[in-house]
Order: C-alpha cells, then structure tokens, then sequence
C-alpha cells in the first residue's frame, strides 16, 4: 500500500465511530499531518508558489513575441505648428493616430543585451488643414540590438543563483514535511503523556481509595492509630486532585494533537499506543553530516549567500564606473495612402549609437560604494562559515546522543518495571500489616516519578530521531534519502 492509499485509508478510518475505541500510533499520527494538516498545505503552497517563481525567471532566458499599440489616439486642440520657414504659429490641429508594434525579443545571457525582430504600421486622419485625408507610414521589417559594455551584467548571476534557490525551495519543502512530523510527534507525545498520567492517577486513586476502607476497618478495631489514617484519607484527596488535572491536561492535548492535524476530536477522545519498539540504529556521525551537506538546503544557502555577495560587489563595480551602451537598428522603412503601400518598394533605414557616462569627479561615491560591497561580502563569508560550523556540529552531536538517549530509555524503562513491582509488593505488605503507610507512599512516589522518567526519555529519544531526520533529509533505518528524487 503507497502513502497515498494508506492515508486514504486512514481518514476514513477516523470516521468511523470505532476510531475512540481504537490504539493510534505514532506512524498513524505522522501520517495524517503529513496528509492534512494546515502546516503540510502551507509547505505544499510554498513549493507551488517557488515553481511559478522559477518558472517565470526561466521566461526571462525564451523569445517573447509583444504586441502593443493604441486604437486611436484622438487630438483636437490649439496647438504651436513649425511653419516652412522655421517659425512656429498656433493652429488648430483635429487628427487620430493608430499605432501597432509586433516585436519578438531574446535577452541574451551571455553578453547581457538583447536583440529584437520587429514589424509596426501607423495611421494619421487629418480633419482640418490643407491635409485632410488619411496616411500611412511603417517599418515591414526591423532588426535591432542593445548592448551594454563593461556594465554589470544581472543575467550572469541570475543564472546560476536563480536555479539554486529553486533547488533549495525543493529541499526546503522536504525538511518542512519532516519538520510536520517532528511536530506531531511532539504533540503526540504530550498526548501520550497526559495519557499515562491519568492512568496513573486513576490506579493510585483506586489504590489508595481501597487501602484507606480497609484503614477504616483497622482504625475502627483500634490496629493504626488515628494519625494513620489521616494520612491515607490525605493520600485519597491527592489522588483526587490530579486525577482532576490530569482529566484537564487530557483534554487540553488532546485538542492541541487534533487541532495541529486538521481534525475535530471526538467526544470519546482517542486513545494512543506506546511505540512498540525502540529501534537500534547504526548512526555515524560522520555520514550524518555528509547526508545533511548533501540533501539540506541549508547548504545550498550557504553557495548562494556567496554568490550573491558576489554579485553585489560586481554590481557596485558596474553601476559606478565606465557605463558604454551600444544600440543598433536596421530595417525597411516606406509611408503610402493605402496600408499595402507601406510593404511596397521600401526604403533602406539604420541607426546607430553608442552612448557613454564616465564619472569625472564623485568624491569618492565610486569607491565608498564598491569598499560597503566587498565590506558585506567578507562579513557574509565569515557569517557562513561560522553558521556552517554550528550546523555541523549541532547534527554530529545530535547522532552522537541518540544511541545514548535510546540507552536511557531502555535503563528507565527496567526502572519502571523494577518499581512497579516493588510497589506491588509494598501495596500487599501494607495490607497485612508489614509496613507502614510511610514507606507505602515512598513507594508510590518512587514508581510515579520512574513512570515519567521512562516516557519523557520516550519522548526525547524520538524527538531527537525525527529531528536528525529533519537535519539530514536521510533515513538511517532504511539507509535512504529523504523527499523529492
């Protein structure tokens, strides 16, 4: 069964009213979130949204046919007309001029220019003057270029850094996900938790209300003193009050766990089941962090941080200094009565420019500028060397502790059963007459606290074993990579 139909599978399973009667488990509860939750819709927006970012920067590089113009442009008014003598005289102007371009551009990447093919016809209505009529004038073909020299070139970086931050939005989506099952397992342990605590509290409660009837009947044959049984009826009235706030911290995890996986918990709550096995995983260190360089996008960060501090130094550099633009045009020109004139016998037509800004004196803005630059570059460097250095440590030290982590829970979980066992054996004691309800209670307390030492170590064990998993992008049980292929 694929993820797909296995969580199908799940949800519908939830809704059926035997859901609150069934165990859910850890693996259930990661894949639901994984499946529904509003921080799994937001990650999948996210890696929706950085497609279409990246697709749009992939345009910038392909043709783009433009068709523009306006349909008509009407002007009526008063306005200074150059005579044949050079002098200027207002006369009244009435006319509509119509206009279309149809261009197909191409950036060029290498050089940073760009070239374009173009075709455009105009129109003129005169209706006042000795001019009255219609004309047309266009250009049937024009070929022409743009070039920038010794000017920053944005598409040489943008071509590198683009593509990296699409592939860290790829790796970003993946660590989100396993970030969604970290989450929910930190609610479902505090679930679980609460769980056992009132389970706990339940027992002591029954316990403890058993053994103060029979401290009654003792009292009442004059066996314990009065002092005695104050202490069981006091053991009683604990016991009541945290089962009391046990029952609310149920609740309050509850709503958390299901409100965290998109769900509207059920009237009977559920009921979760203790993972059922430890696994003994095989973690080098150093494969550790060999795994997390190569999937985290923490790593391709730090490329493209560089990169773009680069960038910004060869930007002050060419905004600044020596700007030359180079601009060419060439093409078929012709004007007519009739728009098929426009295509007839057309005349020859070039343009040609090349336009220059050297800055002659800028008290030191130049310099200023490329100094900030490089400034920022050396600071970003030392920035990500020093974030790359606590990452990797933080992961080394992170599979370094596991193996320690899963030995504590083993060695609390001997401790849970030892003294479970030992208050058994100090509940019948008591109950003959064996031992006093001092060392009952010190009993108790002791098998309470190793039953909260045992699931908060549960609880750091697989808390840390996901979050490796988040820090790695790797799957050290079945020794595989983790998200997009």
């Amino acid at each position: 069964m694929n993820f797909k139909n296995a969580l199908i599978y799940i949800l519908l399973f939830l809704n059926t009213p035997l859901f609150a009667q069934e165990l859910m488990s850890l693996d259930q509860v990661i894949s639901i979130a994984k499946g529904q939750s509003l921080s799994s819709q937001q990650a999948e927006n996210r890696k929706e949204n950085n497609y279409w970012v990246y697709k749009q920067f992939k345009s910038n590089y392909l043709p783009q046919l433009v068709l523009d113009g306006y349909l008509p442009d009407f002007n009526r008014s008063i306005t200074p007309v150059t005579q044949p003598d050079g002098s200027n005289e207002f006369r009244g102007v009435s006319m509509s001029t119509s206009q279309l371009n149809l261009a197909l551009q191409q950036n060029v990447g290498l050089t940073g220019g760009s070239i374009y093919v173009g075709s455009s016809l105009q129109r003129i209505d005169n209706f006042e003057g000795l001019n009255q009529g219609v004309s047309y004038a266009g250009q049937p073909l024009v070929i022409g270029f743009n070039q920038p020299l010794f000017n920053f070139n944005p598409y040489k970086y943008d071509k590198v850094i683009e593509p990296l931050k699409y592939e860290e939005s790829q790796k970003k989506f993946s660590e989100e996900m396993e970030q969604v099952g970290y989450d929910a397992t930190e609610y479902y342990f505090n679930l679980l938790l609460a769980q056992v605590n009132k389970k706990v509290a339940e027992t002591n409660l029954s316990n403890n209300d058993t053994i103060f009837k029979i401290g009654q009947g003792r009292y009442n044959l004059g066996k314990i003193a009065e002092n005695e049984l104050l202490q069981l009826e006091l053991s009683v009235i604990t016991s009541e009050r945290n089962l009391q706030s046990a029952n609310l911290e149920v609740e309050r995890a509850t709503l958390n766990l299901f409100t965290f996986l998109g769900l509207t918990p059920s009237d009977n709550g559920v009921k979760l089941s203790l993972p059922s096995e430890i696994p003994d995983i095989s973690i080098s260190s150093d494969v550790a962090v060999a795994q997390a360089k190569l999937n985290r996008q923490q790593y391709i960060s730090f490329h493209r941080r560089k990169l773009e501090a680069e960038r910004a130094v060869a930007q002050a550099k060419g905004e600044t200094g020596l700007q030359v633009n180079l601009n060419g045009q060439f093409g078929l020109t012709q004007q007519a009565g009739q728009p098929s004139g426009v295509y007839q016998n057309p005349n020859d037509q070039q343009q040609f420019r090349l336009g220059f800004n050297i800055p002659l004196v800028d008290w030191g803005r130049r310099k200023s500028r490329v100094e900030t630059a490089l400034s920022n570059q050396r600071l970003e460097e030392s920035t990500i060397a020093l974030q790359e250095q606590r990452f990797t440590q933080e992961i080394y030290m992170l599979a370094r502790q596991i193996p320690i982590i899963r030995t504590r829970v083993l060695s609390t979980e001997r401790a849970k059963l030892v003294s479970e066992k030992s208050y058994e054996i100090a509940r019948q004691r008591y109950l003959v007459g064996k031992i006093s309800v001092t060392d009952l209670n010190i009993t108790l307390r002791d098998k309470d606290n190793a039953t909260k030492e045992y699931l908060a170590a549960l609880k750091e064990y697989w808390l840390s074993f996901y979050r490796l998993r988040v820090f790695t992008l790797y799957d050290f049980q079945k020794n595989e990579k983790i998200g997009l292929n």
